[in-house]
């Protein structure tokens, strides 16, 4: 991913971040703050208050390894299937949007001109879930930087679709480009039926 364009989106609202020591919830603190940090809020033993990372490095890692899980063939055509579900439910809206302006005569046509592009990138976005070999590890990558930064909400979902929880203990940080990090530990939800497991959903 590209560190440039990493939000701070807070991908793990809709997942429950615990401290590992005395298992009571964490959470991005001070709230409201630019460059929070995941603490415990029971603080029941001494090494809850050192059980704490920044929120972003947090996410960063966490979104290493979702990426990693993706890009595995037994999940991919699965979630090819969820993610074409999600593009394709808010081309409908996007779609529903432009034409609900166009009706409109109080609406500039330079404020209709970006949503109609907008529409036109999104329906050959939509093309390209049709091409097998455009998803790969190189495009889910892309597709988190910059697709699914568009709607952080993607983000929270695809989280919640692979984990159960997460922990986090105290400890020294990895050394600069590991791939794994012993103070996080993510409990990874079993896909028993990839097909159906991957908790994301369309409209009911």
């Amino acid at each position: 991913m590209s560190d440039s364009v990493q939000q701070w989106d807070d991908i793990l609202a809709d997942l429950l971040v615990e401290c590992g020591h005395c298992h009571g919830p964490m959470s991005p603190l001070p709230a409201g703050s630019a460059e929070p940090a995941y603490e415990c809020l029971q603080k029941a033993h001494d090494m809850c208050s050192q059980a704490t990372m920044p929120s972003l490095e947090l996410e960063d890692y966490v979104a290493h390894q979702v990426l990693g899980e993706m890009a595995k063939p037994a999940v991919a055509d699965a979630l090819t299937q969820a993610l074409f579900t999600m593009v394709e439910t808010d081309l409908s809206t996007l779609g529903e949007d432009v034409t609900a302006w166009d009706a409109r005569a109080d609406v500039p046509a330079d404020e209709i001109e970006p949503r109609r592009r907008e529409l036109h990138a999104e329906r050959l976005n939509l093309n390209r879930f049709m091409d097998e070999d455009t998803f790969s590890p190189r495009w889910l990558a892309e597709w988190w930087d910059h697709r699914a930064a568009e709607a952080p909400h993607r983000k929270r979902q695809l989280c919640a679709s692979f984990f159960s929880r997460i922990e986090l203990l105290a400890g020294p940080a990895p050394e600069p480009g590991a791939l794994h990090d012993d103070r996080v530990v993510l409990h990874w939800k079993t896909w028993d039926d990839p097909a159906g497991g991957t908790g994301i959903e369309g409209p009911q």
